[in-house]
């Protein structure tokens, strides 16, 4: 079985090689590039905790020598949590994967008299951790750690595999990925070739990024996690889609 994966570069690398692990066999067209954007070092230096929702953000505190490992910071599941725990951090909370059991999670670790949180977060965000905490009497601010920018187009070897009909299984692990993947299959003319394929999606709220009509069938992961959708793919792998799908 054939997966194109639609992470940006630093996360389909570390899927695929999970992936091929299992006897997959992985490509990789990346459709957001991310890049880091400066702020000033003082905002991390004056945190007293931090909400991280990517494993971008998580990579810009690891590698601060200045943040104290000690420091509590809340993560929104264990893909965004795993950089901090490699490089020594050890009050990190980790959450379900999504932002409703990560502001219940702080809301019930962290009282409002302990300090500033700091939510670092990509440039496009679906979900505001710091205004949401805001609400409930946290002192809190936003802090943009990284910008992930949409691709011009998919690449030639991307359009001749979909072109071909090369592909069993294509994975989204966000909205945007879904959204743009969308609309650069469109530009390129190739939406009609993902009839035959089966999307595999994060969330719901990934789902409507896609047509829904435009694919031989569509999977919702069972939690919105890495190992929920490695489940998806094994499930394929092991029986088949057109046994275990369901299609939206």
């Amino acid at each position: 079985m054939h997966i194109l994966l639609t992470r940006p570069a630093l996360q389909a690398e570390a899927m695929k090689l999970s992936l091929e692990n299992m006897g997959l066999q992985v490509s990789l067209a990346p459709i957001l590039d991310v890049s880091y954007v400066d702020f000033s070092p003082e905002t991390l230096e004056a945190s007293k905790a931090f909400v991280v929702t990517s494993v971008y953000a998580s990579l810009r505190i690891a590698n601060d020598p200045s943040v104290c490992r000690t420091v509590p910071i809340y993560a929104v599941g264990a893909g965004t949590a795993a950089p901090l725990r490699r490089v020594g951090f050890t009050c990190v909370h980790e959450a379900a994967g999504d932002a409703t059991s990560l502001l219940d999670l702080i809301l019930k670790k962290r009282n409002p008299s302990e300090g500033r949180i700091t939510y670092l977060s990509g440039w496009d965000i679906t979900e505001d951790m710091a205004r949401a905490l805001e609400r409930h009497g946290h002192d809190a601010r936003r802090v943009v750690a990284y910008r992930a920018t949409p691709a011009r187009s998919l690449s030639n070897a991307t359009r001749e595999l979909l072109r071909r009909g090369d592909i069993d299984c294509i994975v989204f692990m966000s909205y945007r990925t879904a959204h743009f993947f969308t609309a650069l299959c469109e530009e390129a003319r190739v939406s009609a070739c993902l009839q035959t394929m089966t999307a595999a999606v994060l969330s719901e709220k990934v789902a409507s990024g896609l047509d829904r009509k435009g694919w031989r069938k569509i999977r919702v992961a069972t939690a919105p996690s890495q190992e929920a959708m490695i489940d998806i793919l094994a499930s394929a792998r092991d029986q088949g889609f057109q046994e275990h799908s369901t299609p939206l």
